[in-house]
């Protein structure tokens, strides 16, 4: 008797065995287009503005998100993965191009139990009026409806209700500055495995808040977004709940979808209410703060923010050139703040930098310790930005390995302020952009960055930082700005409306 208990328990075993052998592995494919979109800006970004990804490029040696999938056994099937520093609006034959491919890519993928968009959510497109709902759409069009699909997104990002329909889950960063890129991604591959895994019939449901905030209006290490951010990880974990974040959305683009946004998934239908419930609770809860969201740093015209970088005692002064700021999507070559700075009589002043590729090859042409009479900025922004005539020195260049990149630098010094001319646009945000051209920012007394919040590696060095309120295509001054295509009314165009969170 015993032994055949045993041969029968055997005999179990092995079935249940080949059983999980025979189960199909499961098929995630991944794609992204991922830009910060500023309408405002006259520039339009092109295809030679990004960065893309095809193949194993995308998942890379330490990518997070995909090292997790393997781990589960899971199949990833990468395809292109484009990014572009923020800017004005993406030319349509770039988004038409990537848009395309990917879409080619996911026929001959065969069979697909689910889709992991990379994005950031405030992409805009020539001739589009949402290309993101375009997006999904046509992917929807070639999967349909049982294709899980899950996106993760800067906080940034404006979400169409038409874009978010083609979604089954959503998650979105929860710092700002961004600290949680990764983290955030690897949740919602996370999340899109547990559906996957325990077949569920994930629902997404949210609540736009009529405000438009600026970032730097909208820090999560500072109050009034503080706590209600750090709500977030105890309301997901409650019972039939998947997600739950917070989209401070994008201000700088004058878009129907612009606002802020909170989005709830529930597991399924069953807990639908009470998504909706949270949701509501929340939008609520950040709608009556709203007059506390101001920046958390003494701000003012560039002149001012000068003169009160010399009066405190520490030893250097962080300014933010918050107007050109290319971060939020503007040129960088606004040479306002270099020009404050000569007039103010500044000493041992920085700014880092200025976008002037004809600038700066005209520096690496003559070389290190010559002396040039050279014209910056005022080449790309021409509607807030004039050139700037100036005698300079070439202090230092880049390195011989990054003199022919986009991470190419020319520091050049006149009048006791030294300027770092770049050869792209970008901003200086990490300590390594700096030790790049031999500079270490604590050694200046005024450092200016052309960015809003300082990102994190700065902020967290920053003895002080001030807030220059420059003119430019990031203005923070919301509203100043020229809209006609936001919902009305909305905050804080119309500071007498009312509003009650509700579906």
């Amino acid at each position: 008797m015993r032994k055949f208990i045993c041969l029968l328990l055997w005999g179990l075993i092995m079935a249940s065995c080949g059983e999980r052998s025979n189960e199909k592995k499961l098929r995630i494919l991944t794609c992204g287009i991922r830009h910060e979109s500023n309408t405002f800006s006259t520039l339009v970004t092109d295809l030679s503005s990004f960065d893309v990804l095809r193949g194993e490029e995308v998942l890379g040696e330490k990518c997070l998100w995909s090292e997790y999938l393997k781990g589960e056994g899971v199949e990833v099937i990468p395809t292109l993965h484009a990014y572009a520093w923020p800017g004005g609006i993406v030319a349509r034959n770039a988004y038409e191009m990537f848009r395309n491919e990917i879409l080619e890519d996911i026929k001959k993928a065969g069979r697909l139990d689910g889709i992991y968009m990379d994005m950031h959510g405030a992409l805009h497109v020539e001739g589009y009026e949402d290309a993101q709902a375009d997006l999904i759409k046509r992917i929807r069009a070639i999967v349909g409806s049982e294709v899980i699909i899950s996106g993760s997104f800067d906080l940034h990002g404006n979400l169409s209700d038409e874009f978010v329909k083609g979604l089954n889950l959503v998650t979105g960063f929860r710092t700002a500055p961004h600290r949680d890129g990764e983290e955030t991604k690897l949740r919602a591959v996370k999340n899109l495995l547990k559906v996957l895994r325990q077949h569920k019939s994930p629902q997404i449901t949210h609540v736009e808040i009529p405000i438009l905030v600026p970032g730097e209006k909208s820090i999560t290490e500072v109050e009034p977004l503080h706590s209600i951010y750090a709500e977030l990880d105890t309301l997901e974990r409650q019972e039939g709940i998947l997600d739950v974040s917070i989209f401070v959305g994008y201000a700088c683009a004058d878009l129907p979808r612009s606002a802020m946004k909170v989005f709830v998934v529930a597991e399924d239908s069953v807990y639908l209410d009470k998504a909706k419930s949270e949701a509501c609770s929340l939008a609520q809860s950040i709608w009556d703060l709203r007059h506390q969201m101001e920046l958390d740093v003494e701000s003012g015209d560039i002149y001012k923010m000068i003169k009160r970088a010399y009066q405190l005692p520490q030893k250097t002064i962080f300014i933010s050139d918050s107007g050109d700021n290319t971060t939020a999507g503007a040129p960088g070559d606004n040479p306002q703040v270099i020009k404050a700075l000569i007039d103010s009589n500044a000493k041992n002043a920085l700014v880092a930098g200025l976008v002037d590729e004809e600038a700066y090859r005209k520096c690496v042409e003559i070389g290190i310790g010559k002396n040039i009479h050279l014209t910056l900025g005022g080449k790309k922004d021409t509607v807030f930005g004039s050139p700037l005539t100036l005698d300079v020195t070439i202090e230092a260049l880049s390195p011989d390995s990054l003199l022919s990149t986009s991470r190419g630098v020319a520091l050049v010094r006149s009048q006791g302020v030294d300027i770092a001319i770049i050869n792209s646009r970008r901003s200086f945000t990490t300590l390594q952009d700096f030790e790049e051209i031999g500079l270490d920012p604590l050694s200046f007394k005024i450092v200016v960055v052309k960015l809003g919040y300082l990102y994190p590696e700065l902020r967290d060095i920053a003895p002080a930082h001030l807030m220059a309120l420059t003119s430019g295509f990031c203005n923070l001054d919301i509203p100043s700005l020229p809209f006609t295509q936001v919902q009305r009314p909305v905050y804080p165009l119309d500071l007498d409306m009312e509003w009650k969170a509700f579906f």
